[in-house]
């Protein structure tokens, strides 16, 4: 039996990396999929493509998450197609490493509304019909940077991340009268994302391999059986929890 059998999830930033990999596990979990992407249309498309190709529905729908009217938005598209949401991820986010001194002040307030905001927004949205529906799964992502100092340029990305993580922690206690679980995962794998932190460190993919207790850096479909796991009955009894899919990399 698939373990998100029939099940509705919202999935953001959804058409590469980490998005992708798990929409598609979803679909393979047997999950109805809103496949969400940010900038690139195309490839959000061909994602909701492979989403039907493994045999599940999908819907995709463009969205600014740091924008109010575009997440109600796709909150209505998702009820007006599905009837329901039983799971969100809020995965959707951006980087772009420049040092502290220099990071212009638009970089920051436009990365903080992404992911901090943006979590925030979906969350807050979906969780109002959650509640009315007697329970839901909201999965937000965080980064190792949330609680290990970076010399890449990062702190408008590491602020964000641990603010998701401490806001998870408060959202879990809020919702958890009304049966809403929250929860966080931190994954370190490759991405589009750890390429331009790479760059920035000037760090080869050999090097990251060697810096992985486990012994390589993952893949996107590493750390998808997490968010599983956070979807489906089997985590009814968690809630408020970060979750390090990383290889060991922050032991």
């Amino acid at each position: 039996m698939n373990r998100l059998q029939d099940k509705v999830a919202i999935v953001t930033g959804a058409s590469r990396g980490i998005g992708r990999a798990v929409a598609l596990e979803f679909a393979r979990e047997g999950a109805k999929v809103v496949v969400v992407g940010g900038v690139d249309a195309a490839a959000a498309q061909e994602v909701a493509d492979e989403v039907k190709a493994l045999g599940g529905e999908a819907l995709m729908v463009m969205t600014d998450v740091s924008q109010r009217v575009e997440i109600d938005a796709l909150v209505d598209a998702t009820l007006k197609r599905f009837g329901k949401i039983d799971i969100l991820v809020n995965n959707a986010g951006i980087i772009n490493p420049v040092p502290l001194l220099e990071m212009p002040e638009d970089q920051w307030d436009r990365t903080i509304a992404v992911h901090l905001k943006g979590t925030f927004n979906g969350t807050q949205a979906v969780a109002k019909h959650m509640k009315d529906q007697g329970g839901g799964k909201i999965i937000n992502v965080s980064a190792p940077a949330a609680i290990r100092a970076s010399s890449s340029g990062v702190s408008d990305y590491a602020s964000a991340k641990g603010g998701i993580v401490a806001f998870t922690k408060n959202a879990a206690r809020e919702l958890a009268p009304y049966r809403i679980n929250v929860n966080c995962i931190s994954p370190a794998v490759y991405t589009r994302m750890t390429a331009a932190l790479m760059e920035a460190d000037h760090t080869t993919l050999e090097q990251r391999h060697s810096r992985v207790p486990l012994g390589w850096f993952g893949q996107p479909e590493d750390c998808a059986g997490a968010f599983v796991f956070f979807a489906s009955k089997d985590a009814d009894y968690v809630t408020g929890q970060v979750l390090a899919v990383d290889g060991g990399t922050t032991v």
